[in-house]
C-alpha cells in the first residue's frame, strides 16, 4: 500500500514537473499559458497581394499559438481600390491592413489617420538600373535630364523614389520623359525598349529585375534591395511592408494586437533565419498552386534582402525618409495620382503615423 502511494506521489510530481516546464517553455516563446487551447480571435485583414510572411506565420503554427485567427477581406467589397483601406480601417470594416508603410502618410493628408505597429521589410526591394549603351554618360541621378526612365506608374513608389533620387540630385521636376508605364506586358515592353534604344533608366523589382539583369543589356547604378544600401543610397532605410490599424482599434483591443505583432516578429526571425529553399518548404501547397515553384523559390531568394533583420520597429530618420519623398513627388492625373496628391500635407506628423509599443514588447519577451 505504502510502495502504491509512493508511485502514486512519483507519478503526480512528475506531472506537476512537466506542466510546468512546459508553461515555462510556452512563456519563452511569448504565448500565454493556454491561449493557443482558447477560441481563437479573428482579425479581418486587407491583405496586399500574397505575402508569405502571413502564409508562413500560419503554416509554422504561430498565429494559432497566440489565440490568432487572419481572416482575409475582400478589398472589393470595402473599398473601390485597395490603396483606400484607411476609411475601413477606422470605421471597423477591418481590423488591420498589411500594406505599404506609405499609406499611413496618404491616410493623415485625407484625414483618415492610421498607424504602422510593425515594419516588415525596411527595404524597397528596387534596383535603379542603366542601359549598358548610355552607361558611361549616366553615372547618377544627375544625369537622368533628358533621359527616357521606365519606373512604372507615375503615382506608385517605384516613380516616387526614381524622382526622389532626381530630385536630391539637383535635377528639376520633368526634366526626363517616364516610358511604359503600362503594368500589362511590363516586362517584354521594356525589353524590347533596350533593344531598340528606347529606354536609358529603369526602375524596378523583382522579378523584372533578375529578368533585365539578366539580359546582359543593363548594369545597376542603386540597389535599394536592403536596409543597409538603401542607407547608403537615401541615407536611412525605407519601410515598405508593414502592418497597419486605425488607432481606435489598438486602443480598445491591445492584447489582441500584441498577439499578432507576437506572431508576425516570431514569422520574421523564421525568414531571417532560413534559406529560400527552407522557407518554400514551409509554405503551404497552394501557395505555389498555379505558380512555377522554381521561380517562386528564386524570387524568395532574391527578395530576403529587403526583410527587416533583428529590429521590426521604426525609426524616425526612416519614416522621415519616406514622408519626405511622398511629400515632393509630382503623382500623375488618373484617379489614384491626383488622391495620392491632394490632402493636407500639413497633417501629417511624422511621430504620428507609427506606434512601436508592441514590436518593442515582443522583440524584448521573444526569445
Amino acid at each position: 500500500m505504502a510502495v502504491a502511494l509512493g508511485e502514486q506521489v512519483s507519478k503526480s510530481l512528475t506531472r506537476s514537473v512537466i506542466v510546468m516546464a512546459l508553461i515555462a517553455l510556452v512563456g519563452a516563446l511569448g504565448v500565454s499559458p493556454g491561449r493557443a487551447a482558447d477560441k481563437l480571435t479573428q482579425v479581418r485583414m486587407s491583405i496586399d497581394e500574397d505575402p508569405i510572411v502571413l502564409r508562413l506565420a500560419d503554416s509554422l503554427g504561430y498565429f494559432k499559438q497566440e489565440g490568432i485567427e487572419i481572416v482575409p477581406v475582400d478589398r472589393e467589397k470595402i473599398a473601390k481600390y485597395d490603396y483606400l483601406m484607411q476609411e475601413p480601417l477606422l470605421k471597423g470594416q477591418i481590423d488591420a491592413s498589411y500594406h505599404w508603410f506609405n499609406h499611413t502618410i496618404f491616410g493623415a493628408r485625407h484625414n483618415l489617420p492610421i498607424k504602422a505597429v510593425m515594419v516588415i521589410n525596411d527595404a524597397p526591394g528596387m534596383t535603379v538600373m542603366v542601359a549598358n549603351r548610355v552607361k558611361d554618360k549616366i553615372h547618377s541621378a544627375a544625369d537622368f535630364k533628358g533621359k527616357n526612365i521606365a519606373e512604372g506608374a507615375q503615382y506608385g513608389t517605384k516613380s516616387v523614389i526614381t524622382g526622389y533620387l532626381a530630385k536630391k540630385a539637383g535635377v528639376a521636376p520633368g526634366s526626363f520623359t517616364p516610358v511604359m508605364v503600362e503594368s500589362e506586358g511590363r516586362q517584354e515592353a521594356v525589353l524590347k525598349g533596350l533593344k531598340e534604344g528606347k529606354v536609358d533608366v529603369m526602375t524596378f523589382q523583382e522579378p523584372i529585375t533578375s529578368a533585365l539583369l539578366e539580359s546582359n543589356m543593363v548594369s545597376t547604378l542603386y540597389d535599394l534591395n536592403s536596409k543597409e544600401s538603401t542607407t547608403k543610397v537615401l541615407g536611412a532605410a525605407f519601410p515598405a511592408q508593414s502592418l497597419l490599424m486605425a488607432p481606435k482599434y489598438i486602443e480598445a483591443h491591445p492584447d489582441t494586437v500584441q498577439h499578432l505583432v507576437n506572431a508576425l516578429v516570431r514569422t520574421t526571425r523564421f525568414v531571417n533565419a532560413h534559406t529560400a529553399e527552407e522557407i518554400a518548404e514551409k509554405l503551404p501547397p497552394d501557395y505555389f498552386e498555379k505558380k512555377d515553384r522554381l521561380a517562386e523559390i528564386k524570387f524568395i531568394r532574391n527578395t530576403l534582402p529587403t526583410y527587416a533583420k533583428g529590429d521590426y520597429s521604426f525609426s524616425p530618420a526612416a519614416v522621415k525618409l519616406v514622408v519626405d519623398a511622398i511629400q515632393s513627388s509630382n503623382f500623375d492625373r488618373s484617379e489614384e495620382g491626383r488622391w495620392r496628391a491632394t490632402g493636407d500635407s500639413s497633417k501629417v506628423k511624422v511621430d504620428q503615423l507609427y506606434d512601436n509599443r508592441f514590436v518593442h514588447n515582443a522583440m524584448q519577451a521573444i526569445r
